[in-house]
C-alpha cells in the first residue's frame, strides 16, 4: 500500500478540514508542535481503513473535538498494486462508508456502507475486529509497518502479516512447488474442504455435507410426522370431550327453563304491590305539602313584621352618618393631589442620575481603549524588535556560505578516498631517514635537491622504487624496494585532492570540521529564523500586523472622540472609583427623596381609598336597608291578601296536619306488604334468563366443536401418518451409519493434511534467519558490533540479542531505552524490506527515536534513505530539525 492523500475533518484537536498530500513515494516528514493533531491524523487513517463506520462505544465517541457535538470523518487515497482507491468514511452521527476506484482519471464508486468496510479489509488483507474498535492484530501488514506513538515495540505478529512474511521467505528458500505427494494431498483436501478447513458446500459439496443435509431433512420430516400423529390422537380425544360438554349443557339448560317460569309469576305480584305503594306515597306527599304551605306562610308573616321594624331603625342611623363621610372624603382627595405634585417633582431629578451613569460608562470605555492602545504599543514594539532581529538573521543567512549536507557527505567520502590513497601511496614507496651526530650536507640524487641536516635532526627521503642520496664526507646511500609503481595511487590522490579543492572553493577552506561548523551555523540560523517567525505568529495570534495597527489607530480615534466631550480627561484620566462614589451619593440622595415622596403619596392614596370605601359602604348599606324594607312590605301585603285572621290561619294548619298523618299511615302499610317479597324479582329473573341463554350457547358451541373435531379426525386418518413415520425412522438410522463412516474418512484426510501443513510451517519458520541477518547488519551499522546479532522468535518477534563478547543470548530488558527503540525500529525495517519484495509498502512512524542521540540518529537517517528506495516512509514528529539530514525527504507542516 502507498498513501497518496489524506483529509480529516473534526477529529479530536483537528477542527474543520485538514488535508495533506500528495505524498512522495519515498521519505515524508509531517511535523507540528505537540497537541496539534499529528497522532490524531494517524489515528484517523487507521480508523478509516480498518474500522467499520457504524462502530459504537465510548472509545470512538472520544474522537469528537472536545466540548463540541461534531461529526468526525476521513478521506484516504491510496494505491494497492496497480489500482488507486479512495476511502470516504464518517463516524457517529450520520455514519457512512464509501469506496471508490480510479478509472479513466476519475474515482468511480465500487462499494458503500458495510460492503465498503468489507472490501477495504479484503484489499489490505486485514481482519474484521468484531465488536468495538480494531487493534493492531487486525491491521494485516500494518501491524508490522505502522508504529503508533509509544508503540514501537513488537509484541506479536498475527494473522495475514505473519502469513505474508512466511510466504515471502518460504518462496526464497524452496520455490513454489512442494512435491507431488504434498500436491496430491492438497488437491484431495481441497476436493472436500475449503482453504480454511470447513466442508465445501453448494454444487461441489463434500458427500458428508449432502448426507448431513439429508439427515436434517429427515429429522424435520420426523418432527412433522410425529406432530401429525400426536394431532390425530388429540383429535380423537377432542371428539369425546365435545360430545360430553354438549350433553351436560343441554341437561342444565332444561332445568333452568322451569326456574325462569316460576320467577316470572313472582315478578307480576311484585309489580302490582309496587304500584299500590307508589300511589299512597303520592297522596301522603300532597297532604304534607298542603300542611307545609299553611305553616310556612304563617311563619313568614311573623318574620317579615320583625324585619320591617329593624330596617326602619337601621336606615335612620345610616342617613345621619352619610354627611360626615362625604366631608372626610373631600379632604382626603385634596391631600392626595398635593402629594402627587410633590412626587412628580422628585422624579424629575432622575435625569441627573442618568447623566452621572453615562459619564461612568464613557470613563470605563475611555480607560479600556487606553489599555488597548498600551497593549497594542507593547505588541507592536515587540513585533518591531523581532522584525529587526529577523532581518539580522536573514542577513546572516545571506552572508553564511555553507555546504549542503549532500556536499558534506560527498566531501567526507572524498576525504576517505584521499586518506586511503595517501596510505596506499606511502605503503608503495621507499622511505629513508638519517639522523647525523654532526651537521652534514645532503643531496637528494633523485630530484637533485640539497638539504642541510643538523645534529639530533632527522631528514626523510621518499621515492617510488629507488631512493639515492649523497652525503658530503661520507658518500652515496641507496635504498631500493619491491618492484611496482605508486603512480596509480598518486593519480587517485591527485583526483581526490582536485575534487575536494573544486567542492571547497566556494567556502574558502577544505577543513571538514570547519565546513561542518559552517553547516551547523547555517542550520542554527535557519532554526533561529523559524523560532522568530513562530514568535511573530504567536504575537499576531492569526492577525496581520496591518490589522493590528489598524485596530491601534481605531482605539486612538475612539479616545479622541471621548475627549471632545470630556476635555479635562486629556490632562488627568478619570478615576472610576471617584465617579462611582459621586454617582452612588447622588443616586442615594435623589432616590431617598423619591422614596419619601412615593411613601407620602401612597399614604394619601390609602387614606382617600379608605374614606371612599367607608362612604361607598355606608351608601350601599343604606340602599340595602331601604330595598329590604320595600321588599318586606310588598311580601307581607301578598301574604295577607287572602283576608284571613291569625286565628283562622292556625285552625287551617291543624286540619292539614291531621290529613297528612292519616295518608302517611296508609302508605307505611302498603310498603310493609311489599317488603314481604325478598330481593329484587326483576333482577333475579334477568340473571336466570342470561344463565339459560349462556347454557344454550354452550350447547350449540359444543355441538360445533364436536362436528369440527370429527372432520379433523377423518382428515388425519386419511393421510396414513403412522406408516410414513415408521419409514422415516428407518431411513434416519441408515443415514446416521453412513455419516459416521464418512466422518471417519474426512477426519483422516484432515489429519493428514494438517500434519503435512504443520511440517511445512516448521520448515518455513526456520527461514527467519535471513531477517535476523539483515536486522543484525542494520543494528551493527547504527550501534556498532557491541550488541552482536538480533534473535527473532518463530513468529518474527524480537526476543534477545547475542553480544559479540558472549555466547549466551541476552534478554532485551537489559538494553537501554534508546537502544530498545533503535532495535525495534530496525526490526520493523528489516521485516518491511521482506514484505516489499513484491511491491512497495508504506511505513508510518509516529514520534519515534526520542531517546536516540545525534550520532546514532544520523546513521539511522542514512538507513532510512536507503530503504526509501523500496518503501514509502511517513514520519510524524514535533522535532523536524532532527530529520533535516534526510536530503530526499518531503517536509509537510501540519497547519491547524
Amino acid at each position: 500500500m502507498i498513501l497518496k492523500r489524506i483529509a480529516v475533518t473534526n477529529w479530536r484537536s483537528l477542527l474543520g478540514a485538514v488535508e495533506l498530500g500528495p505524498f512522495s513515494d519515498g521519505l515524508n516528514v509531517i511535523h507540528a508542535p505537540n497537541g496539534t493533531g499529528k497522532s490524531s491524523l494517524f489515528e484517523a487513517m487507521r480508523r478509516g481503513l480498518f474500522d467499520v463506520h457504524h462502530v459504537k462505544g465510548n472509545e470512538i465517541e472520544s474522537v469528537r473535538p472536545w466540548g463540541r457535538d461534531l461529526t468526525p470523518s476521513v478521506v484516504i487515497e491510496f494505491a494497492e498494486g496497480s489500482e488507486t482507491y479512495r476511502v470516504e468514511k464518517t463516524f457517529l452521527s450520520g455514519a457512512s462508508s464509501k469506496l471508490s476506484r480510479l478509472e479513466d482519471g476519475k474515482f468511480q464508486p465500487i462499494a458503500d456502507s458495510r460492503n465498503a468496510d468489507t472490501k477495504i479489509r479484503e484489499i489490505l488483507a486485514a481482519e474484521a475486529p468484531g465488536r468495538g474498535l480494531s487493534k493492531q492484530e487486525h491491521w494485516g501488514l500494518a501491524q508490522v509497518l505502522w508504529a503508533p506513538q509509544g508503540e514501537l515495540a513488537i509484541d506479536k505478529i498475527s494473522g495475514s502479516a505473519n502469513e505474508r512474511l512466511r510466504a515471502a521467505l518460504g518462496i526464497q528458500m524452496s520455490g513454489e512447488s512442494g512435491g507431488q505427494i504434498e500436491e496430491q494431498i492438497e488437491a484431495r483436501f481441497l476436493e472436500y474442504f475449503t482453504s480454511k478447513g470447513g466442508y465445501k458446500k453448494g454444487k461441489f459439496a463434500a458427500p458428508i455435507v449432502n448426507l448431513q443435509e439429508r439427515e436434517v431433512e429427515i429429522r424435520s420430516q420426523l418432527l412433522e410426522l410425529r406432530q401429525k400423529h400426536q394431532a390425530f390422537e388429540e383429535a380423537a380425544h377432542s371428539v369425546d370431550d365435545a360430545r360430553h360438554r354438549r350433553l351436560q349443557a343441554r341437561r342444565e339448560a332444561d332445568a333452568t327453563r322451569e326456574t325462569v317460569d316460576e320467577m316470572r309469576a313472582s315478578v307480576e305480584r311484585f309489580d302490582k304491590l309496587k304500584s299500590e305503594q307508589s300511589n299512597k306515597r303520592e297522596t301522603e306527599s300532597l297532604a304534607k305539602k298542603r300542611y307545609d304551605d299553611f305553616n310556612n306562610s304563617f311563619l313568614q308573616i311573623k318574620t317579615l313584621r320583625e324585619q320591617i321594624a329593624s330596617n326602619e331603625k337601621t336606615a335612620a342611623i345610616l342617613q345621619d352618618s352619610e354627611a360626615g363621610l362625604e366631608k372626610e372624603t373631600k379632604s382626603a382627595r385634596e391631600r392626595l393631589d398635593k402629594k402627587r405634585s410633590e412626587r412628580e417633582s422628585a422624579r424629575n431629578k432622575r435625569s441627573s442620575i442618568s447623566e452621572a451613569q453615562k459619564a461612568i460608562d464613557r470613563a470605563r470605555a475611555y480607560l479600556d481603549q487606553q489599555a488597548l492602545v498600551d497593549a497594542h504599543n507593547k505588541r507592536i514594539n515587540k513585533l518591531d524588535a523581532i522584525q529587526k532581529e529577523l532581518e539580522v538573521f536573514k542577513q546572516k543567512r545571506t552572508r553564511c556560505v555553507a555546504p549542503e549536507s549532500k556536499v558534506l557527505k560527498k566531501l567526507r567520502n572524498l576525504a576517505a578516498k584521499r586518506d586511503a590513497a595517501k596510505a596506499a601511496l606511502s605503503a608503495s614507496q621507499i622511505h629513508l631517514s638519517i639522523s647525523p651526530e654532526n651537521s652534514i650536507a645532503v643531496e637528494d640524487l633523485t630530484d637533485s635537491s640539497k638539504h642541510s641536516v643538523g645534529p639530533e635532526e632527522t631528514a626523510s627521503f621518499s621515492g617510488d622504487a629507488l631512493v639515492e642520496i649523497h652525503v658530503n664526507g661520507f658518500g652515496a646511500i641507496r635504498a631500493s624496494g619491491p618492484e611496482g609503481s605508486a603512480e596509480k595511487h598518486r593519480k587517485t590522490l591527485e583526483e581526490a585532492l582536485g575534487e575536494i579543492e573544486k567542492l571547497c572553493q566556494p567556502f574558502g577552506t577544505d577543513d571538514l570540521e570547519r565546513l561542518q561548523t559552517l553547516r551547523d551555523e547555517a542550520d542554527a540560523i535557519e532554526r533561529s529564523i523559524e523560532a522568530l517567525e513562530e514568535r511573530m505568529d504567536t504575537l499576531l495570534d492569526r492577525e496581520s500586523i496591518e490589522t493590528l495597527k489598524q485596530e491601534h489607530a481605531e482605539a486612538k480615534a475612539r479616545i479622541a472622540e471621548i475627549e471632545k466631550q470630556y476635555g479635562d480627561w486629556k490632562k488627568e484620566a478619570p478615576v472610576l472609583s471617584k465617579l462611582q462614589k459621586d454617582f452612588e451619593s447622588l443616586s442615594l440622595k435623589i432616590n431617598d427623596t423619591i422614596a419619601e415622596s412615593e411613601g407620602a403619596y401612597e399614604q394619601a392614596q390609602i387614606s382617600l381609598s379608605a374614606s371612599e370605601k367607608n362612604l361607598n359602604e355606608g351608601q350601599a348599606e343604606l340602599k340595602v336597608q331601604q330595598a329590604g324594607l320595600d321588599t318586606a312590605k310588598k311580601r307581607i301585603e301578598e301574604l295577607l291578601d287572602g283576608g284571613l285572621s291569625d286565628e283562622a290561619r292556625e285552625k287551617a294548619i291543624s286540619d292539614a296536619l291531621m290529613s297528612w298523618q292519616a295518608a302517611k299511615a296508609a302508605a307505611d302499610q302498603a310498603e310493609a306488604s311489599l317488603k314481604e317479597i325478598p330481593g329484587d324479582p326483576h333482577r333475579d329473573l334477568k340473571k336466570l334468563e342470561k344463565q339459560r341463554t349462556a347454557l344454550e350457547q354452550t350447547e350449540a358451541s359444543a355441538r360445533d366443536a364436536e362436528k369440527t373435531a370429527e372432520g379433523q379426525l377423518q382428515s388425519l386418518s386419511a393421510e396414513g401418518t403412522y406408516s410414513k413415520l415408521i419409514a422415516a425412522e428407518e431411513e434416519l438410522v441408515e443415514l446416521e451409519n453412513r455419516i459416521a463412516q464418512e466422518s471417519i474418512r474426512m477426519d483422516a484426510l484432515k489429519l493428514l493434511h494438517g500434519t503435512v501443513s504443520e511440517c511445512r510451517s516448521r520448515v518455513i519458520a526456520s527461514v527467519s534467519a535471513p531477517v535476523e541477518r539483515s536486522a543484525s547488519r542494520m543494528l551493527s551499522r547504527v550501534v556498532g558490533p557491541r550488541l552482536g546479532e538480533l534473535k527473532l522468535t518463530g513468529e518474527f518477534v524480537p526476543e534477545a540479542i547475542t553480544p559479540e563478547l558472549s555466547t549466551d543470548p541476552v534478554a532485551l530488558s537489559n538494553l537501554s531505552g534508546g537502544e530498545l527503540e533503535q532495535l525495534f525500529l530496525i526490526a520493523r525495517l528489516a521485516l518491511a524490506d521482506v514484505l516489499a519484495k513484491d511491491q512497495r509498502q508504506l511505513v508510518v512512524l509516529d514520534d519515534v527515536l526520542n531517546a536516540t542521540d545525534s550520532g546514532r540518529l544520523a546513521r539511522l537517517l542514512s538507513l532510512l534513505e536507503e530503504v526509501s528506495d523500496r518503501l514509502q516512509v511517513i514520519i510524524l514528529t514535533c522535532h523536524p530539525e532532527r530529520y533535516r539530514g534526510l536530503e530526499q525527504a518531503t517536509f509537510v507542516k501540519l497547519g491547524i
